[in-house]
């Protein structure tokens, strides 16, 4: 019995070792996985445009990754300021930013779309003296930060704001916090539709390429300053009765228009981690 038990021990191990050297070697081997912040990229396509003359330019090695992904909309998404009105400047008027010239308050009022969702509150006292007190734990910022900018670029700063709300660093508690009343809004008469339209992995970056077009209650525009008119009375689009026929009509718009509008260009390079980390967003054509 006990020979036995060995040598069904010994199997064991075997067995073990070689799921071990498999799992090792496909790691290695795999070079098609995308580290996006804790996140894989599926459903890639591989495309190898080196010729004879540049073999040993390792960036000329493109995967073309699928629009659709959800990793690659959630890196798009997290580029855009959070407005509390109109539409993000920074982007669409300013034709984008990059990371290197930005200050810690530029950065974290960046970050707003993804913190303010995350901001807790406790209500203390009793009407008519009831108070709220708002909060973000730094850890929970710090994560944020440095999963959108790369690790240890974090730095304590005495104020975060999203725009509406500003909170203020209480070191006793490790937190931003503010106690009082809240609340803002408004409202543009210009709004924006941006959509997708290719995203590419370099050995050395991931670039998002989206376009983009302007429009009021009158009309399309190529422009946040409305000095080129596409097309005027933007009817069927703005009288599209739901939101998700209203979106069809407009990716359709943009998918038959694509080479008469803007295009933004949101660049996120790979760090020696393995992950990818914002570094710039562009208007590449005008």
């Amino acid at each position: 019995m006990e020979k036995k038990s060995n040598k069904g021990l010994i199997v064991f191990i075997i067995i073990l070792i070689l799921c071990i050297i498999g799992l090792v070697f496909y790691i290695l081997v795999d070079k098609d996985i995308i580290k996006l912040n804790s996140t894989t990229v599926e459903n890639e396509q591989v495309e190898n445009n080196k010729t004879n003359d540049d073999k040993n330019d390792e960036n000329n090695v493109e995967v073309v990754i699928d629009s659709e992904n959800a990793s690659i909309k959630n890196l798009f998404d997290n580029a855009h300021y959070l407005t509390i009105s109109g539409i993000d400047t920074h982007i669409y008027r300013d034709g984008g930013y990059k990371v290197s010239e930005m200050s810690t308050e530029d950065k974290m009022l960046l970050l707003a779309k993804q913190w303010s969702p995350l901001v807790e509150n406790i209500a203390e006292g009793t009407s008519p003296n009831l108070t709220t007190t708002y909060y973000l734990n730094e850890n929970t910022l710090k994560n944020l930060f440095e999963k959108t900018f790369g690790p240890n670029t974090y730095k304590q700063t005495n104020q975060i704001t999203d725009g509406c709300l500003t909170l203020t660093y209480d070191a006793n508690n490790k937190r931003y916090s503010y106690t009082g009343n809240t609340g803002c809004g408004g409202t543009s008469d210009l709004d924006v539709y941006e959509k997708i339209i290719s995203a590419t992995k370099y050995n050395n970056r991931i670039e998002i390429v989206s376009a983009a077009f302007y429009l009021d209650q009158n009309n399309i525009y190529k422009d946040y300053n409305r000095t080129t008119t596409l097309r005027s009375n933007p009817a069927p689009i703005n009288t599209t009765p739901s939101q998700e026929s209203r979106e069809n009509v407009f990716n359709q718009y943009i998918q038959d228009n694509r080479d008469d509008l803007e295009q933004y260009t949101y660049t996120y390079n790979l760090n020696e981690d393995g992950f990818y980390y914002l570094t710039s967003v562009e208007r590449t054509k005008a």
